[in-house]
């Protein structure tokens, strides 16, 4: 015996997949299926777990297992995933067994000090791109702008002017069409140019595929405390050049997160002493992936999955616990699968391939934490929680390190084992260990959505809503309003008598269960939202998450629109003092085109002055905004070789108010004009041009890419331009388009109790004002990603 599958239990007796819901089913067929040459799925759900099973279980022969072996191992890795009891990241469901064969989520880049180097980095970077990766990045070595090039006796551009040059690669590159190019940007908070870094993205226009966050170290903490100055370091000499007062730069962070919740932070030498850096020849760690939960050496690459702990408590309602055997069970069929994902990933460059198999990283993670609560009653913002936290973590960890010690006696231990933490001269040494870490809280957006539980460790996001469908053929403008209810909740209340759809439609349009006194207080308690959690337990559950994970945990720090830059401030302590390795935070409505905002129904009374001050302004344009739950028409199209989707936004009278045109596999030059055309085309038609003017105007457009279309109706089009308009007076003619509107909106009309805007207004939703890349709909933030509710696009995969 050569593998350890056989002494895993659980294998016997028949098995039965788990059912998938509807949205799982919509999202394997989006994202993960293989797809014929018109673009239709051609693996059930099934197949996929099956695909990947086999590929992954293929591993066993490189380490002379048998074909009994194999075949076991494949059972067990399939039987994981069907049972949606653990899902591996993305990458490794959409390319495991599949030409392209690369299985990573995310990789690190140096970015070393010269052209040659910089270059080689965006080289490197499209690779990865192109092949579905995220990249992360430090840009600390880079000498700061002005500084005098010996070479060429010019001066440097420095980080942030190169840092464009990385975002315009990316928006360059589209990535396979199941994932966009996603980054993070790192600076050292003692790099010269550390004011410029921390402004750069405060209009919200600049450098949009990067997350960006300040490298802030222990020597600048302690000045923060004390209350004095710090050195700003030379990268190039490594010599102090000046000092700067640590709190003045601490309030320029605190303040641009505040702003619209960049940059983040990450304390870079608590990473560099901790299990995140667990061979130090190959650091120091200088930068994470994309989201931050996974510190990375440069060629450094991730390995992730997550356990749905939804599925993990027994026993009757109101007397569950945690079913600690079965949990364990699965993190060791679960450490086995991510071995094996490195022995069969191929990497998209050689040097990212020798840093992988020498340290053999994997990251095991969890999903679900919020329903697992709810299962066992308890609060998510309770002592209670943060004690139940740390005891599943810490039986996680302990339980991934067990397995990955077995599997070092059988395969060995990663080849630097003896230079790590776990070697002969290692404070945790000697110890047998095939993985230099074990686990990392990573965001599952597409796992998610696929297992049908909460996301990562983040609280419920909304106990019910509202989804728009178009269901009737003959009218695809059409909108049929469903309620969709979280199904905890929904058993809860019909369990406990207080279940009615009044209640139900009262939640999904923005009330909150604490209004309502015919829920018992145990259920109002239990049932806690994102938004009804104060920061301070937000950052308290990713510090006890924190402190059994080798890598970090991805996770949203949400604040209300009303939160202060002390409030900021006070959680970015609070992380550094509870050990978290860093902090990402987003104040909802912060961003400048959030479509869907916080708002109590104390907030009437804003509402009614909104509408006052329109009428005040009628003697000049008035601009017709549309309601903030709106309906829309998506489609797809193809002009030439051009592909690209168009989203048509509606007024409540079903009159196109916006729209958005997002063009696939093209440079960033057609990709920016037709943002721009969205954007006009927007704004006209929200102050009433008719939409047959715009279209008399912008039809018969010439430019490339042109050709023939996907459309019968339109079988020939001369530019995208063309075609767009030529669609949207199809679908909309021009006599129904972009009515003057009236003096007060319609979706700004105030009975005299101001009830209605307020309703209108409120939502659970944190918009994000980023336009999703497939779609064009708002995406949303949540475990430091954007994710999109629309089409399940997933920045992060």
């Amino acid at each position: 015996m050569v593998t350890t599958t056989h002494d895993i239990p659980g294998l016997g007796g028949d098995f039965q997949p788990a059912e998938l819901s509807h949205n799982a089913k919509v999202v394997i067929e989006r994202r993960i299926a293989k797809r014929n040459e018109q673009g239709d799925a051609v693996e059930t759900p099934d197949e996929v777990f099956r695909r990947v099973a086999r590929n992954l279980a293929e591993a066993e022969l490189r380490f002379g297992g048998t074909e009994q072996d194999r075949a076991a191992a494949e059972e067990s890795f399939y039987r994981l995933m069907a049972s949606l009891d653990f899902l591996p990241n993305s990458p490794t469901l959409v390319n495991a067994g599949r030409e392209l064969q690369q299985l990573s989520a995310c990789f690190v880049l140096p970015v070393p000090d010269s052209i040659e180097g910089i270059f080689e980095a965006i080289k490197q970077t499209a690779i990865i791109h192109k092949s579905g990766g995220g990249t992360g990045f430090s840009f600390s070595r880079l000498r700061p702008a002005n500084a005098k090039v010996k070479t060429t006796m010019g001066v440097a551009s420095g980080p942030v002017s190169f840092m464009k040059v990385f975002d315009a690669a990316t928006e360059a590159i589209k990535q396979g069409g199941t994932r966009r190019g996603a980054n993070m940007g790192i600076l050292r908070v003692d790099h010269p140019d550390i004011d410029e870094f921390i402004e750069m993205k405060a209009d919200m226009t600049t450098l949009t595929n990067f997350n960006i966050s300040v490298a802030v170290t222990e020597a600048f903490m302690k000045a923060l405390e004390a209350g004095t100055t710090y050195d700003i370091i030379d990268p190039q000499t490594g010599a102090a050049v000046a000092k700067r007062d640590a709190r003045e730069v601490w309030e320029k962070m605190v303040r641009n997160a505040w702003k619209n919740g960049d940059p983040g932070v990450i304390f870079i030498d608590r990473i560099n002493a901790s299990r995140a850096n667990p061979v130090p020849k190959r650091g120091p760690v200088e930068s994470t992936n994309p989201c931050g939960e996974q510190p990375l050496y440069p060629h450094d690459s991730c390995n992730l999955g997550s356990i749905n702990l939804k599925h993990f408590t027994k026993g009757e309602p109101g007397a569950k616990t945690v079913d600690f055997e079965r949990l364990r069970t699965t993190v060791w069929r679960a450490v086995h699968l991510l071995d094996n994902v490195i022995e069969m990933n191929q990497y998209p460059i050689p040097e990212i391939a020798e840093v992988s198999h020498a340290i053999r990283r994997i990251g095991l993670g969890v999903m679900g934490w919020a329903d697992m609560l709810i299962d066992l009653r308890i609060p998510y913002n309770s002592e209670e929680a943060l004690r139940l936290a740390r005891e599943v973590m810490s039986f996680i960890q302990k339980e991934a390190d067990a397995a990955s010690e077995q599997l070092a006696r059988v395969r060995g231990n990663f080849p630097d084992w003896a230079d790590s933490i776990y070697g002969p001269k290692g404070p945790e040494g000697p110890r047998p260990m095939r993985n230099a870490t074990r686990t990392t809280i990573a965001p599952t957006g597409t796992l998610s959505i696929i297992a049908n539980c909460s996301g990562g460790i983040e609280p419920v996001f909304a106990l019910a809503f509202i989804r728009s469908h178009y269901l009737d053929k003959n009218d695809p403008t059409k909108r049929t309003e469903l309620t969709e209810v979280n199904e905890q909740f929904e058993a809860v209340a019909k369990a406990e008598g207080f279940y009615s759809e009044e209640l139900m439609r009262f939640l999904a349009e923005g009330g909150h269960l604490s209004e309502r006194p015919e829920v018992p207080k145990w259920v109002k308690d239990v049932f806690v939202t994102a938004h009804e959690i104060s920061p301070e337990w937000h950052v308290r559950m990713q510090a006890a998450f924190q402190e059994f994970t080798d890598n970090a945990v991805s996770k949203t720090i949400n604040f209300p629109n009303s939160a202060t830059v002390d409030d900021v401030r006070i959680s970015y302590e609070l992380a550094y003092r509870t050990g978290c390795k860093g902090i990402t935070i987003y104040r909802d409505g912060s961003r400048e085109f959030q479509v869907l905002k916080h708002a109590e129904k104390s907030d009437a009374e804003k509402a009614v002055e909104a509408a006052q001050a329109i009428v005040a302004q009628a003697a000049g344009p008035v601009r017709r905004r549309l309601p903030d739950e709106r309906q829309a028409i998506t489609h797809k199209f193809r002009v030439g070789e051009q592909e690209g989707y168009m989203t048509v936004g509606l007024f409540e009278d079903g009159t196109p108010g916006e729209v958005f045109i997002n063009v696939s596999k093209q440079g960033s030059t057609v990709s920016g004009l037709m943002d721009t055309v969205a954007m006009l085309t927007s704004y006209a038609l929200q102050y009433g041009v008719p939409l047959s003017e715009l279209a008399s105007k912008l039809k018969n457009t010439r430019f490339e890419p042109s050709g023939p279309t996907s459309n019968k109706e339109i079988p020939i089009a001369t530019s995208i331009v063309d075609y767009v308009f030529r669609w949207l007076e199809l679908k909309f003619g021009g006599s129904k388009a972009a009515a003057q509107p009236a003096l007060i909106p319609p979706d700004l009309v105030v009975e005299s109790t101001g009830a209605n805007v307020a309703a209108k207004l409120h939502s659970d939703a944190v918009a994000s004002g980023v336009g999703c890349p497939e779609c064009g709909a708002v995406l949303y933030y949540a475990e430091g990603c954007l994710v999109c509710h629309n089409c399940f696009y997933n920045k992060c995969g």
